[in-house]
């Protein structure tokens, strides 16, 4: 085992697997730039989408599975009422989808984006 590494090591001068490995480098730091910058577009919450990102935001950081299905349950009672755009419906039922997946972290940052996307700048 010890004998192929060895050969394949030899394989790639010093110099070109350098060369290389900083091209790569570059690469995945200009495709991350690439994301980050991307242009997304903005959602846009009504005033019950908004309570309810606020309430979400704080039950994801508390990692709280019974406010999470309280919430859900008053959020589907809006849906049902006409009470909520559906906008605003699809966003928040995008962050209850991630906390019951148990990714509380992603749905956090979710709400955050929807809180700050509220912010007139």
């Amino acid at each position: 085992m010890g004998e192929t590494l060895m050969a394949n090591s030899k394989a790639i001068p010093g110099d070109k697997r350098n060369e290389w490995i900083k091209w790569a480098c570059l690469a995945i730091a200009v495709v991350g730039l690439a994301f980050y910058f991307f242009p997304r577009s903005k959602v846009v919450l009504d005033d019950q989408g908004y309570d309810a990102s606020v309430a979400l935001y704080r039950i994801c950081n508390q990692k709280d599975m019974e406010s999470l299905q309280k919430i859900a349950e008053q959020v589907a009672q809006w849906q049902t009422e006409g009470k909520i755009s559906e906008q605003s419906y699809a966003s928040v039922q995008q962050v209850i989808g991630l906390a019951n997946e148990g990714d509380w972290s992603q749905a956090a940052r979710e709400c955050r984006r929807m809180m700050e996307d509220q912010v007139q700048r």
